[in-house]
């Protein structure tokens, strides 16, 4: 049976590559896409060719991002600039989706994220399934309602590291942004961000938003549980095994190790507590008679 994913998005760095190479294996296993593609820093390419499966077209950034590096750079402030590669991902997962065909569904999955069992994202009728989150970021919806002069209508976030679409959805956005600010698409979202503000824009929110009001009917919405804490709760996705999914994460459908949260190695976790229990006494006793 053909996959009812056409286009598997994701972006990648070698800031990522040690959980990219344990997540692409789990991606090609349990997201069945007709292409997977990882794009990835021109000079990066052989690298990430030799840590990914083989299902996964590894293809260098430079030919969409030339359209809006530069000027990504030349919005961002001192204060705001490492702020770059953050703002630069999410413009080469619009790009990359957008050259997709008008009837391909696409996925865009973070590469620091992990399916932990068989995923779908299209239900019984045919509409496309998004994910959930909680987090709120009064910017992101400045953002779209100066854009578009639409408000937020659903009671959660669409921020949830992957987001499912069909092609033509993203560019009838484009195509509208095009004609109502006569200015390419890419512009017309560079000039109305506030760079200023730090995170001042989201791709997945913005796309959301609008397709709760465009194509309300062609989207269902899961309360599947997926975890952002991947680092603190198994210290890190070097450490992952089916045993550790099993004790751990039977609960998920996926799990994201992110940089920000701290990890600690889950077999510290684990043998902390009989550490101190055991070792540490011996240890006083033994700096006692000294």
């Amino acid at each position: 049976m053909k996959p009812h994913i056409d286009q598997l998005i994701s972006v990648c760095s070698k800031k990522d590559a040690a959980t990219w190479k344990i997540a692409s294996p789990y991606i090609a296993k349990n997201i069945s896409s007709s292409i997977y593609s990882v794009i990835v820093p021109e000079d990066e390419i052989e690298f990430f060719k030799n840590i990914s499966p083989s299902s996964f077209n590894v293809i260098g950034e430079s030919l969409l991002a030339d359209q809006f590096s530069g000027e990504i750079k030349s919005r961002l402030s001192e204060k705001t600039k490492s702020q770059y590669g953050w703002y630069l991902q999410q413009f080469l997962k619009l790009a990359a989706a957008n050259d997709c065909l008008p009837n391909e569904t696409v996925l865009i999955w973070d590469a620091d994220t992990i399916p932990l069992k068989p995923l779908t994202f299209m239900d019984e009728k045919s509409r496309l399934i998004f994910y959930q989150s909680d987090e709120y970021h009064q910017p992101y919806f400045d953002f779209i309602s100066r854009l578009l002069g639409l408000e937020k209508k659903v009671a959660f976030s669409f921020i949830a590291q992957c987001f499912v679409m069909k092609a033509a959805w993203l560019q009838q956005f484009c195509n509208e942004l095009e004609i109502k600010y006569q200015k390419p698409w890419i512009k017309v979202l560079l000039e109305n961000i506030n760079f200023d503000e730090g995170n001042g824009f989201s791709e997945y929110e913005t796309l959301g938003t609008y397709f709760s009001y465009h194509y309300a009917d062609s989207i269902a919405f899961t309360k599947n549980k997926w975890l952002r804490l991947g680092n603190s709760t198994v210290g890190s996705a070097v450490f992952l095994s089916p045993k550790l999914i099993k004790k751990k994460l039977s609960l998920y459908d996926f799990v994201s190790f992110e940089k920000w949260d701290k990890a600690k190695p889950y077999f510290l976790k684990v043998t902390a507590p009989f550490f101190l229990k055991v070792f540490l006494p011996s240890l006083f006793k033994f700096n006692s008679k000294t």
